[in-house]
């Protein structure tokens, strides 16, 4: 088991974990297992997910089809103030001990993509 830190950076998620999403995952976690374990339990806390038109923070943030962050997303991750490039390969075990810094909208200055809106896979 590896220690992770979420920090998301949009106004109604921050607010259950103000201080970051910090969660014990398996050795073979990825950012997107992080992601689904946030979801959980920010739907565990508020009911229901609390940002309109969306499911969850992956389907905010994930293209399914394309195994992708959308292009307005950004995300930062280290390890000790070590940089750490977790966009090139989401499937990818993350380090123990690693933050990831999330900004699901207007993170970055670049053409907005519209999330995929159908039931995402599993996976």
């Amino acid at each position: 088991m590896k220690r992770v830190t979420l920090i998301v950076r949009q106004l109604k998620l921050s607010r259950f974990f103000p201080q970051g999403f910090h969660m014990t995952v398996e050795d073979d976690a990825s950012i997107i297992d992080v992601l689904k374990a946030e979801d959980e339990e920010v739907r565990k806390k508020a009911g229901c997910f609390p940002v309109e038109r969306y499911r969850g923070l992956l389907q905010m943030v994930y293209h399914p089809y394309e195994k992708r962050f959308y292009k307005q997303v950004a995300v930062q991750a280290h390890v000790k103030y070590e940089p750490l490039n977790v966009w090139e390969n989401l499937t990818k075990p993350l380090p123990d001990g690693v933050t990831v810094i999330l900004i699901p909208e207007d993170g970055c200055q670049t053409d907005w993509e519209e999330p995929v809106q159908r039931r995402m896979p599993d996976g």
